[in-house]
């Protein structure tokens, strides 16, 4: 009986997961959105314990796609200026 007062509180052990798992669950949906990426999907998996602590390198480390259409535009003109 007297043990039973001394069992911790199972959502006070959920409480450090949650408190890393919120601000990563925003820092990957910005990052998706500033990479043109899934913004559902990759927001979804941020929300899988875990896999968020996997896919948060995975995704600071992409190119983003919206700058690389940049460059491609700016070498499409710049060769269409040298052929001129």
């Amino acid at each position: 009986m007297e043990q039973s007062l001394h069992q911790p509180n199972p959502l006070m052990q959920l409480l450090p997961l949650v408190l890393i798992m919120v601000p990563m669950i925003f820092v990957i949906n910005r990052l998706a959105k500033e990479k043109g990426k899934n913004v559902t999907l990759w927001t979804i998996l941020a929300c899988i314990p875990f896999v968020n602590m996997i896919i948060l390198p995975y995704i600071v480390g992409t190119p983003s796609k919206i700058q690389e259409d940049k460059i491609n535009k700016i070498i499409k003109l710049l060769n269409k200026r040298d052929q001129v």
